[in-house]
């Protein structure tokens, strides 16, 4: 069915620019009797192209930056997600060189000025941070824009062992 409104559609525009062929070569045969300029002109097919062309330029325009955007700034959820998972390969760092993970989050940070506020989601808040008593997994949870633990807006990131 699409095939047979495409073929129309097509069979339609070929049609106009015919009924235009025909007119801008009246319009040409006076223009020489008269003495006049030749105007430009544009067929149908070609308005349509241009503003066909146009108009995909700017969608593909517009999605594009959306998702510069939406790549550069995220949202605080996505962006907290990221630090989660950072904080977390600095965790498991940490348990391979000294053998446990550390008793408290600050212990990641040490002197490191690239690290200081690592332990804080983009809300603003500080993560929990809860290790096992044998020191072989953790749970590190974000408490989400309310500020509460144990909401529905929190995000948890869980290691635990296999």
């Amino acid at each position: 069915m699409e095939s047979i409104a495409g073929l129309l559609a097509e069979l339609l525009l070929i049609f106009e620019d015919f009924k235009f062929w025909l007119k801008r070569r009246r319009q040409r045969k006076y223009e020489r009797k008269h003495g006049l300029s030749k105007t430009s002109v544009l067929y149908p097919s070609q308005k349509i192209m241009m503003v066909g062309l146009l108009v995909v330029l700017l969608i593909v325009l517009t999605f594009s930056l959306l998702r510069f955007t939406v790549f550069l700034w995220g949202n605080k959820e996505t962006q907290t997600i990221k630090r989660l998972t950072e904080v977390a390969s600095l965790l498991k760092h940490q348990k391979e060189t000294s053998g446990h993970y550390p008793k408290e989050l600050s212990a990641i940070i040490r002197n490191n000025p690239l690290l200081k506020n690592i332990h804080k989601d983009y809300w603003g808040q500080e993560f929990f941070y809860e290790r096992h008593p044998s020191g072989e997994s953790f749970v590190l949870i974000s408490l989400g824009s309310d500020g509460l633990l144990n909401t529905s807006d929190d995000i948890a990131y869980k290691f635990e062992i296999d």
